[in-house]
């Protein structure tokens, strides 16, 4: 093999290497977010369950779901099919 062989070689094996790191880093990134949404959706998904259980009388220590720790609940979650309107509809 010619040095200008192994020059080309070493050059598109070095761009392949970097092709795959960045689409490593690119996929992580997409989990993550994906992560995210799913966590924010759980959070909605509880905070209404803990509304819906005080809106029915329940004491706290006898409610579903969680308590909006962080007050954001209002802002983060979008009006959604709530558990009782799913359980409902069945």
């Amino acid at each position: 093999m010619t040095d200008t062989a192994r020059k080309h070689r070493s050059a598109i094996t070095l761009a392949v290497i970097g092709g795959l790191v960045t689409l490593a880093s690119l996929t992580q990134q997409n989990d993550g977010a994906r992560q995210l949404s799913a966590s924010e959706a759980e959070y909605c998904e509880m905070t209404a369950m803990w509304q819906e259980d005080a809106k029915a009388g329940f004491t706290e220590s006898q409610r579903r779901g969680w308590p909006d720790f962080h007050g954001n609940a209002a802002s983060l979650c979008s009006p959604q099919i709530t558990h009782g309107q799913q359980l409902a509809s069945r």
